[in-house]
């Protein structure tokens, strides 16, 4: 029975340097590459944030519908047609190709004075229509 017990507390002892080593080896290894860890993710997340508002506030102004009265006819250039529209007194120069699809109306009845409904993207005072009512 003596033995038994001399035994039971060598383990005891062996366990507690066993964990005495553990501590140090979380504490020198794994407690700093945590924290650098950490740190980096706290990094990445601040510096994703801005741009992450930019998309956020981009996408919240992704498409818009504008009613106004077409004031000038542009130039073709390219693929894309434009004309000028004012709305509530503002002029807005409006960019419209062969992807954008026509609600009502065609590409002919677009003509000075008439009125237009536009759905697209704003850019400045230029829009990329996305849908167009004429």
């Amino acid at each position: 029975m003596g033995e038994d017990v001399r035994s039971d507390h060598r383990l005891a002892l062996g366990e507690a340097s066993e964990r005495k080593h553990m501590k140090r080896l979380i504490t020198r290894l794994v407690l700093p590459a945590t924290l650098a860890l950490g740190t980096l993710g706290l990094g990445l997340g601040v510096a994703a944030s801005p741009a992450f508002a930019a998309q956020t506030s981009h996408a919240t102004m992704a498409t818009k519908t504008w009613h106004g009265k077409i004031v000038k006819l542009d130039a073709k250039m390219g693929t894309t047609e434009a004309f000028s529209m004012t709305v509530d007194m503002k002029v807005y120069v409006v960019h419209y190709d062969s992807m954008t699809h026509w609600v009502m109306g065609t590409a002919k009845n677009l003509k000075v004075g008439a009125l237009v409904t536009v759905t697209g993207t704003l850019s400045g005072t230029t829009i990329a229509a996305a849908k167009l009512s004429a």
